[in-house]
């Protein structure tokens, strides 16, 4: 827990953001400084039990809404960590059970549609699945920002930094991919390691530290054109390995 804990803090006060935000220049800094006349939102280590959770859903970076209630320079650390952790947990408050966050005034947002996506997506593999418990959200770029701003030019330098890490500590055995420049990211990374295509370009097989795990490469659900669902995209054969290889590898953290 304790390098969890390490790597979510490393990441969310990520230094090279900070000195972009204090004039110096840097890969980052179109994303950095697309946050304009607003209090910064610091990067996004992940949402949820990144520890436990069987399914990660990574995306190109997070969007940003400047009514939610986000950590700011004033929190502790342990309020951090809860916020990133626990974020889905209703007991915590920071989400409600609709999906919809908690605003700095004390009332909420609307839901939000990209976690909605991803309950969505989800519920096609496991029965009701709970967002942060069953499945976790992380990024390829961390930084906030709206419609991608900056995600090319930070996508390698975020990478090398935090990808490898950030999936060594996660115990998920599916991978949902979200969109080309996360697929990109991937392919670059980890495509010597894909051992298996089940479906061409859409479902595969790979090794990353101690762990096997089924990638499902999908549109990003805010992406004009085809259907989002995993039904439309790998079949009810598709998903049905899916949910094969979850049942098989359950209570498991190494394969």
């Amino acid at each position: 827990m304790a390098d969890i804990q390490q790597l979510l803090q490393e990441i969310h006060n990520c230094p090279v953001a900070t000195s972009i935000r204090n004039g110096q220049p840097g890969p980052c800094q179109t994303i950095v400084l697309s946050q304009r006349g607003m209090t910064f939102h610091s990067p996004e280590p992940w949402s949820g039990q990144i520890a436990t959770a069987p399914i990660l859903f990574l995306s190109s970076n997070p969007s940003i809404s400047e009514e939610e209630m986000y950590p700011d320079p004033s929190w502790a650390d342990e309020q951090i960590t809860d916020f990133f952790q626990n974020r889905f947990d209703s007991r915590s408050g920071w989400v409600d059970s609709h999906l919809c966050a908690l605003k700095r005034d004390g009332t909420r947002t609307q839901w939000v549609r990209y976690w909605a996506a991803a309950r969505a997506r989800a519920s096609e593999i496991l029965d009701k699945p709970k967002p942060g418990i069953d499945f976790v959200l992380t990024e390829v770029v961390h930084c906030k920002s709206r419609y991608q701003e900056g995600v090319r030019e930070a996508l390698e330098f975020c990478c090398d930094r935090f990808l490898d890490r950030v999936l060594s500590i996660s115990v998920a055995h599916v991978l949902i991919v979200y969109g080309k420049p996360t697929k990109g990211a991937i392919d670059s990374r980890y495509g010597s390691q894909l051992v298996t295509w089940h479906l061409p370009e859409k479902l595969a097989e790979f090794r990353i530290g101690n762990r096997s795990r089924m990638l499902v490469f999908l549109p990003a659900p805010n992406e004009h054109g085809p259907e989002k669902s995993l039904i439309a995209n790998i079949g009810n054969n598709g998903i049905s390995l899916l949910r094969s290889y979850l049942a098989s590898r359950a209570g498991s953290t190494v394969s």
